[in-house]
């Protein structure tokens, strides 16, 4: 049966509650009775919708990782912009710190919730990787780019992406070595999608405005 629309609504309060109060007040110190009480439901109403805390952030990593999917498919159709800065631009619009509350993206990273990381990454590669796939088949009907296996060189970019880019916390604490990564990154882009050199040299300016 379909949630209905008050109940949709209502699980989004939850959501959102839950995200500011392990935002403002950390994730091991909030309580379901904390949510509840943001809320103004009973426990009983909380408990319709998700069975713990554990649930709750299960079901907000996921919103994270639609909204992600949602940013890349907007600018996988910017049909005005080049092949390539659009291919970029959602492999960017993929950084879970912009699109969730820098808490949340903590918690994720946290060895114990190694789970709910996954699940986020899988759900990425399941969903950006057609997005992406489609991006290098339109270069490659343009001339720009010679790839004979798309679909595959697209996820092995996008598990890169995740493992290389998904935590920026050493960008300036170590500046020279995520400045050899983004190299390695460029240098990488080219020879996979065989592409001429400098294709993607405007990926340094794009690193660096969303980061």
């Amino acid at each position: 049966m379909a949630e209905s629309k008050s109940s949709k609504i209502r699980r989004t309060e939850i959501l959102n509650a839950a995200e500011e109060l392990f935002s403002t007040k950390g994730y091991e110190k909030t309580t379901t009775v904390d949510i509840m009480q943001k809320v103004g439901i009973a426990k009983g109403t909380l408990y319709y919708h998700f069975t713990s805390k554990e649930e709750i952030l299960d079901a907000l990593i996921e919103r994270m990782g639609r909204r992600m999917i949602a940013k890349a498919l907007i600018c996988a159709g910017q049909q005005d912009e080049p092949v390539f800065e659009r291919m970029l631009q959602v492999l960017m619009s993929l950084n879970a710190s912009k699109h969730g509350s820098k808490d949340l993206v903590e918690i994720m990273h946290q060895p114990r919730n190694e789970l709910l990381h996954e699940k986020s990454r899988a759900l990425i590669v399941r969903e950006a990787g057609p997005i992406l796939t489609g991006l290098v088949q339109e270069g490659i009907g343009q001339g720009l780019c010679k790839c004979k296996y798309p679909a595959q060189t697209v996820e092995m970019v996008l598990l890169y992406v995740l493992l290389a880019f998904d935590d920026m916390s050493d960008a300036e604490a170590e500046p020279e070595k995520m400045l050899l990564r983004i190299d390695a990154f460029i240098n990488n882009l080219e020879k996979l999608f065989g592409t001429a050199p400098g294709t993607f040299e405007f990926v340094r300016k794009l690193l660096a405005e969303n980061h």
